[in-house]
């Protein structure tokens, strides 16, 4: 009886679908283009790259995309949408396109699987001399920091990966984006939860516990303070030599 378990067991295996961990890389090419139109089409609700966005969720943990065949499912999906949930239908689209972006989909979910068989290339590709430069002048980083003060044996704490990281995101609880909220004479000061048009929502700092408030217009005043706004705002201004470079410096501050 013991061989016929060990056949059934391998005729199941045979015949159970392709798991994400299983499936070969995509060429590249297609997955590129599945990028482009995600990109162009999806990415103002889904993030650039999949992985959720201000208001559509994941697309790497959709049941539609994990359970797709070669964008057959996503096609028929796509076609209708849901516009009950804020899906709007995608009829414009050719059926190769869903098919590149379906195959960029199923890459993206392959990458995930296999996120440990990823390995980092070298960082420290840039010019130190330079980044001294763009920290002291350009880049207003000295402004703030100090390699004397609070940067001080900066690259003997990082790996240089998690370094350039932190330099372009350095968001912790530490630097959590704080919020005032005045109603007439009193003021209440905690961590920003959530600020719409319509409400705001703030966490106490010590104890934990949230008040919030319904907004009209500019009342009531809320004045929102976060620490790491020069981070922000430099998101969409860092070119990949100038962070190169600033990153090249730091990690040789120890």
């Amino acid at each position: 009886m013991r061989w016929v378990v060990v056949l059934w067991i391998a005729v199941m295996a045979a015949q159970a679908p392709q798991t994400p961990h299983e499936t070969p890389a995509a060429d590249a090419a297609t997955v590129e283009r599945g990028h482009q139109l995600l990109t162009r089409e999806c990415g103002f609700c889904h993030g650039a790259n999949a992985r959720g966005g201000s208001s559509g969720p994941d697309l790497t943990r959709s049941t539609v995309v994990l359970e797709d065949d070669r964008g057959a499912q996503l096609e028929t999906f796509l076609r209708v949408g849901r516009p009950e949930r804020g899906m709007p239908k995608f009829d414009q689209l050719t059926s190769d396109q869903i098919r590149d972006l379906a195959i960029f989909l199923h890459d993206s979910v392959r990458a995930s699987v296999n996120r440990g068989e990823y390995k980092i290339l070298d960082i420290l590709v840039g010019d130190r001399a330079a980044g001294e430069t763009f920290f002291n002048g350009a880049g207003r980083c000295a402004t703030c920091h100090s390699t004397t003060g609070d940067l001080r044996a900066i690259g003997a704490k990082y790996e240089p990966a998690a370094l350039q990281g932190r330099i372009v995101m350095p968001r912790s609880r530490a630097t959590a984006v704080k919020a005032t909220v005045t109603v007439g004479s009193e003021s209440f000061t905690g961590t920003l939860v959530r600020l719409t048009d319509f409400d705001v929502v703030v966490s106490d700092p010590v104890s934990g516990d949230t008040r919030s408030w319904l907004r009209n217009g500019d009342s009531p005043k809320v004045v929102v303070k976060d620490p790491i706004q020069a981070h922000v705002d430099m998101l969409m201004k860092w070119t990949d030599d100038d962070l190169h470079n600033v990153t090249a410096f730091l990690a040789g501050v120890k």
